[in-house]
């Protein structure tokens, strides 16, 4: 498709208004979400052996709470009728497909960074890492020091790695509408559906996400504080939900739903109103 067909604010300000149009279907949503992960939260912590399954059944959950939001922004909150269930079946699978291909991809290109590190900025560092030779603390003091000796390099890795991420999901940021209006699983028949369009998508991705996303972190950040939780350190989770269990899930259910009202809702809409307009000619237009 023609990158011109494309506009950002057009996008941006068709996926406000799906989500304005749709906001107590999506309020109601959010709602019921966040109530079944934080069962599925508080189970995990009482049977730590369904972790796993638990872990599962989760990813589900949010692919169907994502099926429900594409459709609602596909055929309006009354259109999604009795489909939801499939819809998020097919969801599901399309995001493990483009998951297993992130984590191809991002090992691929991890060779070739570790071996530029190694070469560069860690070069300094060898000799010391080879006089600690199995002595794991003494190898993780060398590494903590050559992260804090090196932000800058840091830095540029991490940025490195959200670029290729961002390309990918973008190039790919069709799978889910298509597969919930076309009623099949659609991943890769989508990468040329994009061409012409990449940076668009990303521009619209930044300008629309990237906002959500930080009132979304602040939101857990400033209810995580009084209960001990660093929303960077993952591991103030884990203390916290094994010292106090219902501070935990309080957290969970506050993130969980301005999660689900803000960002999730805002990018279902996003990737509709893209998918709208980029979908080939020659194939069914959506319902809506």
């Amino acid at each position: 498709m023609s990158q011109s067909r494309l506009s950002i604010r057009a996008s941006v300000g068709e996926a406000f208004a799906a989500v304005r149009e749709n906001l107590g279907f999506v309020v109601s949503l959010a709602a019921l979400g966040t109530g079944l992960v934080v069962g599925l939260s508080a189970l995990n912590a009482a049977v730590p052996a369904l972790g796993l399954i638990g872990s599962l059944a989760s990813t589900i959950v949010q692919a169907v709470l994502y099926a429900a939001l594409l459709g609602a922004a596909l055929y309006g909150a009354r259109g999604i009728g009795g489909r939801i269930v499939g819809d998020g079946a097919r969801v599901w699978v399309a995001m493990a497909i483009i998951g297993v291909l992130m984590t191809l991809v991002m090992f691929v290109i991890t060779i070739p960074v570790i071996i530029a590190l190694v070469v560069g900025p860690m070069a300094p560092y060898a000799a010391d890492l080879q006089a600690a030779g199995s002595d794991q603390t003494a190898v993780m003091s060398v590494m903590m020091r050559f992260v804090e000796e090196n932000p800058v390099a840091l830095l540029v890795t991490a940025l490195f790695y959200c670029a290729v991420w961002y390309l990918l999901t973008s190039k790919l940021y069709l799978a889910a509408p298509a597969s919930v209006d076309r009623s099949r699983i659609l991943t890769f028949e989508t990468w040329n559906w994009t061409k012409g369009a990449l940076f668009r998508i990303i521009g619209a991705r930044l300008l629309l996400l990237l906002p959500a996303y930080v009132l979304v972190f602040a939101i857990n950040y400033l209810v995580g504080m009084p209960l001990g939780i660093d929303p960077t350190d993952p591991q103030t989770m884990v203390a916290l939900q094994a010292q106090n269990l219902p501070g935990f899930l309080l957290y969970v259910a506050v993130g969980g739903f301005v999660s689900l009202l803000v960002y999730t809702a805002l990018e279902a809409a996003l990737s509709t109103a893209m998918y709208r307009r980029l979908q080939p000619a020659e194939q069914p237009a959506s319902q809506a």
